[in-house]
């Protein structure tokens, strides 16, 4: 054989090895992922409904249909990058796709006000501190890490709720959004660091500052 089979034949094997070895890293963290939700969801109701998202290394949903209080309805579902596929992972990964869980849930009240969390660098006017967010459109970052916005002033109560939740969540949080709309609230997650959280204390967290 010529040089350059033994090439072909080497990057086919390469690529073979690639794709089982992270089809098995997949499937360890999508079983992973759905048991971490399984067990905090309790804490907010029954499951009513649970699947895979094609297989348990691209993902899975969950659904509780009747939530307790506050929420109506939650639903969580949790997306994998597609690494077992090597060219389409560096692109993906490069766009800045990574593991994520995404809960969307709607509330038995209609919130009053808009609010954002973000990681984004915040707003040059944006002050650093832990107060009450007293004006429309102000934002406040928080421990350097959290930019808050909202269209309408924070009640301090509701403000330390959410505060301590993002101190305890610490960089498992990509972004919150609670608006007028349903679902009201909708959170995105980075998988990696969500699972040395505890669960159940992760969502009793977030039926918390609500």
């Amino acid at each position: 054989m010529t040089s350059g089979e033994w090439l072909i034949i080497g990057i086919s094997g390469f690529f073979l090895a690639w794709y089982i070895g992270l089809n098995i890293f997949n499937r360890r963290r999508g079983v992973a992922t759905y048991q971490w939700l399984r067990r905090g969801l309790l804490q907010v109701g029954e499951i009513t409904e649970a699947q895979w998202l094609g297989s348990s290394s691209t993902g899975g949903r969950l659904v509780i249909a009747h939530a307790q209080k506050p929420f109506r309805r939650l639903e969580a579902m949790y997306l994998l990058e597609t690494r077992e596929l090597l060219p389409y992972w560096i692109i993906s990964h490069i766009q800045g796709r990574r593991d994520e869980i995404i809960i969307k849930a709607s509330l038995r009240t209609t919130p009053h006000k808009i609010i954002q969390v973000s990681r984004e660098k915040p707003h040059p006017n944006a002050e650093l501190a832990s107060r009450d967010l007293t004006h429309p459109g102000e934002q406040l970052q928080v421990s350097g890490e959290f930019t808050i916005s909202t269209s309408a002033p924070i009640e301090e109560e509701l403000m330390a709720n959410l505060v301590e939740f993002l101190s305890k969540s610490g960089n498992t949080i990509r972004n919150i959004s609670f608006q007028r709309e349903s679902p009201h609230l909708e959170i995105r997650l980075n998988i990696k660091p969500a699972l040395l959280l505890d669960p159940e204390i992760f969502f009793s967290g977030v039926k918390t500052w609500l």
